[in-house]
This record gives structure tokens, sequence and C-alpha cells, in this order.
């Protein structure tokens, strides 16, 4: 009888672990999930003899039922938090919706001391012996925790791949966006000019851009309204449509102004807006011409006093009629200079929620000696690092600064 009992015993354990050398095997295979469920139910029921049972998972981050067996009706779906006290196989009486039959005994499986999946387990009928749940229950809960990982291990798979992706995918559109935005070095007899340019991710909707001709550069810094995807697109727009106005036409810039603002209206419908300043500047004459539309105003050093270019108008896109726009003037001399940027330098936050602010800025320029704008974009990005310590930033970064000759 030892004998017999000690064969029956080894030939249990062969069983087992087959059955889970099978399992193991169709996980490492990358077996789908609905072929891996399939092997899964097909032990329970046809190797293991267990009557009835119902799966439930959440891998996928919300409850769903996975595969059941032997049970009249359909399984209904349900928060299963309650369940998240016991750690371990319960024996019971356990309705489920939709169910006629009570379950006897489940087996929750935990990841991470999460609640990840649940299986309940019943006998239809009354057996001679012992019941097969409760001769295979160890191995059951075993089993039922090597299949619900693998299935919450495909999903981050899945999810990796998808990130992946998606990085490439933003790599090559910031590639694209950069490609559009010209040199951030420029000079001439006339000026010196740096840009300075970091979108918060990899592409954003801050905007600089510079035009040379023979006897002028006109100059333009602009931010879409909100982040990201859909403001570099956005962004992207615009700044062809500028593009095509300056160079098929010989608008002045209170037309070029009204003629963007409705081609923006048109596109945008409401939901988006620009704030642009866009300037002329006059090799000839020396003298500069712009619109300030809704921007935050560039800071023109003349002859060492501050001077905010703010004349112009509403942002482009925020009204469906623009009110009237003023063009502004500034004659510039010898080692003037001017530092155009988007909200993204003084709406930088230190630890203690203040901004960098307009002063800081202003001081910076104002203390600035020389006709290297590099060195000034440099000083005023430290400035606002060494202001903000560990915070992270949290708006795109455009600096464009002309020393003028």
């Amino acid at each position: 009888m030892k004998a017999s009992r000690l064969a029956k015993n080894l030939e249990l354990c062969s069983f087992k672990l087959k059955r889970i050398k099978e399992v193991s095997e169709a996980i490492n295979e990358n077996l789908e999930t609905g072929k891996l469920l399939h092997l899964f139910d097909r032990i329970l029921y046809e190797k293991l003899e267990i009557g009835q049972f119902v799966f439930y998972s959440c891998a996928n981050g919300k409850w769903e039922l996975l595969s059941y067996y032997g049970i009249e009706g359909e399984p209904a779906l349900k928060d299963f938090e309650c369940y998240e006290k016991h750690k371990d196989i319960q024996v019971g009486s356990y309705p489920i919706k939709g169910v006629d039959d009570k379950f006897e005994i489940i087996i929750p499986v935990f990841h991470h001391k999460k609640l990840l999946s649940l299986l309940f387990l019943a006998d239809p009928e009354e057996k001679i012996g012992i019941s097969p749940i409760i001769r295979h229950l160890n191995f059951i809960q075993s089993l039922t925790n090597l299949v619900s990982v693998a299935i919450v291990n495909k999903r981050l798979h899945r999810e990796e791949i998808e990130k992946e992706k998606f990085k490439r995918e933003m790599e090559l559109a910031a590639d694209m966006q950069n490609s559009l935005i010209p040199e951030s070095d420029f000079s001439n007899k006339q000026l010196s000019l740096n840009a300075y340019y970091k979108p918060h991710n990899l592409i954003g909707g801050d905007y600089y851009d510079y035009f040379i001709e023979e006897s002028r550069i006109v100059f333009c810094m602009a931010d879409v309204s909100g982040k990201g995807i859909s403001a570099a697109i956005f962004m992207s727009n615009f700044q062809a449509k500028l593009h095509a106005l300056l160079k098929n036409t010989d608008m002045r810039l209170d037309e070029l102004t009204r003629m963007l603002h409705s081609e923006i209206d048109e596109i945008a419908k409401g939901d988006r807006f620009i704030t642009m300043f866009i300037a002329e500047y006059n090799f000839d004459t020396h003298l500069l011409e712009y619109v300030n539309a809704g921007h935050n105003p560039p800071v023109c050093m003349h002859d060492d006093e501050m001077v905010l270019l703010s004349k112009g108008t509403t942002g482009l896109g925020m009204v469906k009629e623009l009110p009237a726009v003023m063009i502004g003037s500034q004659l510039l001399h010898r080692g003037d200079l001017i530092v155009c940027y988007t909200d993204g330098i003084t709406e930088t936050q230190n630890e203690e929620g203040k901004w960098f602010g307009e002063k800081r800025l202003i001081e910076i320029i104002s203390g600035f000696k020389g006709f290297d704008p590099k060195k000034l974009n440099n000083r005023i990005i430290k400035s606002t690092k060494d202001f903000k310590g560990e915070m992270e930033d949290h708006d795109d970064f455009a600096l464009l600064s002309i020393c003028f000759n």
C-alpha cells in the first residue's frame, strides 16, 4: 500500500510538473493571451476535473472577465476591491451576479501588493472521495499566479513597445520642428543675434524666427496657447503662413498681423490663440518698427535706458475681430540691444512658488556689458536655473537677443 501510494504521489507530482512546464513554455514563447487562457482553462477542467470556475483579472488596468466554465448564466463584471483584504485562499460562500450557483473557494492573486486576479472555484456535485479542488488547491494557486503575472507582463511589454514607438515618433517630430527653426547665431555689420529654444517636452509651441534681406531684418517671437504635439503642429502651420506672407507680399506689419489673425482664427475656431511679437529693423535708417500682439513685451536697452516694446494689439485668435493694430517704433543706436522671450522664462517657479518675473530679467539685461548676445542669453538661462533650484521646467523656453552695431 505504501509503495502504491508513493507511486501515485510521484505520478501526481510528475503530472503537475508537466503542466507547469507546459504553461511556462507557452509564456516563454510569448503565446498570445487568448491561447494562454485556453491552455489554463483546459488544465483546470480537463486535467484537474474542476467542475466550475470563473476567472477575473485587472491586469490591463480594469477588471475584466477572462474565462469561465461549467456554470449556468454569464458572470457579471464588478469591482472586486472588497476582496483586497483576503491575502490568501478563502473558503466560504461567494455569489457572482449573473450566475445561479455560489462558489466555495476564491484564490486571490496579488502583484506589488495590489489585487491582480481572482479565481472562483466550485464543485457542481457531490463526489466520492476528496474534491479535486481540495486535492489540487495549492497547485491551482501556483498555476493561477503564473498565468496572472504573465498577463501583466504582456501588458507591460506592450506598453513598453508603445512608449518606445511614441518616443521615436516624438524624436522624429522634434527633428522636423528643429529643421524649421533658423540657426541660433547670426551676425553682420549691423547686428549680432543669438537665439535659445528649449521645449518643455521634445516638441513645443514656442517659436522664434528671423528673415535677412539686403536692407532689413524681420524677426519674430511667438507662443501658442497650450503645449505638446497639438501646439507644435499649430505653430508649424503659423510659421508656414508667416513665411509665405513675407516672401510673397510687401505688407506693412499691421497688415501682416491682420492677415495672420484671419488665418489663425479660421483654423483655431476659438480653441487656440497665438501671442506674437514681430519687428522690422532697417539697416540704413536704423529704425525699428514692431507690432506686439499680446506677447510678453521684449526688453529694449536704448542708450542705457530700459524700454518695453508693448505697442500693438491683442493676441492672434483671441477675439473674432482684431481691434486697432498700432505699429510701435524705436530709433536704435550702436550698443542698443533687444531681448525677446516667451513666458517660460518669466514664469519659471522656484521651490517657494515664486516666479522669476520680468523685474529679474530686466536687472540681468541692464547689468550686462558687452556686445555678445550669446553671453547674455547664457546668463539669463543660468539665472533661471539657479532660481528654480530642484524644480522642473513647466513650460517651453525661447529667447532671441540682438545687439546692434
